[in-house]
């Protein structure tokens, strides 16, 4: 029997210290953007920013996308801005990606979801997380006030493959660029305008301003961010930790099993 318990404790060890480590290299290989794409390097990301439930048409806009340009690199070829003929963009901005759009004639709906803007990364470094997030200056309508009602979804591709689907943005948590871009719109967590969303998320998230409802959470944060919050190497821990308890436990339960069918042959 202790025979018997001591190989039982070698292969659980064995087989923790195998997927400890195998966990890393796992991990190593990936890129998490947004908190759900996965990416390995070299693999294209694709990120897609819709608008939609507009109770108006656009007149104009202006915007900001960013990225970390240490983790992402950018193909300005495949930048696209398909509802907004004639747009004025630069791909290279010192901060991200920059455009802006304007016409007194040709007003675009945007009552059904639909492109604002597109565009396609390639993956330089893993083992890390960030996001592509958004900052709107201004969008207005024929009356020349921001826009109320409005919808912001977007969607992230990995290689062609759809990992988010319609889900909310997420929107810059950068105080610095929020306050240097900080326009007349009112920017909200949820994707959301002022009249048509509501709930928990549906928080304003400001440069600089008068109002003080700003979300206390994105004041001071930066714009390359660990997704939900959760790193890889958290993550790594955290399920390391996890697999060593269970098997501590499964030696006890075998080591108090074994010991008790000892001590009851010794009464024999």
């Amino acid at each position: 029997m202790k025979n018997f318990l001591k190989l039982s404790f070698a292969a659980l060890l064995t087989a923790l210290m195998i997927a400890v480590s195998v966990l890393p290299a796992f991990a190593a290989n990936e890129l998490a953007v947004n908190g759900k794409a996965k990416a390995n390097k070299g693999d294209t990301v694709t990120y897609t920013l819709k608008l939609g439930d507009c109770t108006e048409k656009l007149e104009g806009i202006q915007m900001y996308i960013f990225y970390d340009r240490n983790l992402l690199e950018i193909d300005e070829s495949s930048l696209e801005i398909p509802e907004l003929k004639g747009a004025v963009y630069n791909a290279k901005y010192k901060d991200g990606i920059a455009f802006n759009w304007t016409s007194v004639t040709d007003l675009v709906s945007f009552e059904k979801p639909k492109i604002l803007i597109t565009v396609d990364f390639k993956v330089k470094k893993t083992n890390l997380s960030t996001d592509i997030s958004y900052f709107i200056t201004e969008m207005y309508g024929k009356d020349m006030t921001y826009l109320k009602s409005f919808t912001l979804t977007n969607d992230v591709s990995v290689n062609g493959k759809k990992v988010i689907k319609n889900e909310t943005p997420v929107l810059s948590k950068n105080s610095k660029y929020n306050n240097e871009y900080q326009g007349s719109l009112v920017n909200y967590a949820d994707g959301k305008g002022e009249k048509n969303g509501s709930g928990k998320n549906h928080v304003q998230v400001t440069g600089v301003t008068t109002n003080n409802n700003i979300a206390q959470a994105d004041t001071d944060a930066t714009n390359v961010t660990k997704g939900d919050g959760t790193s890889t190497t958290t993550i790594i821990v955290v399920l390391g930790i996890t697999l060593a308890v269970i098997a501590i436990i499964i030696l006890v339960i075998l080591r108090r099993h074994f010991t008790k069918d000892t001590d009851g042959n010794a009464e024999e």
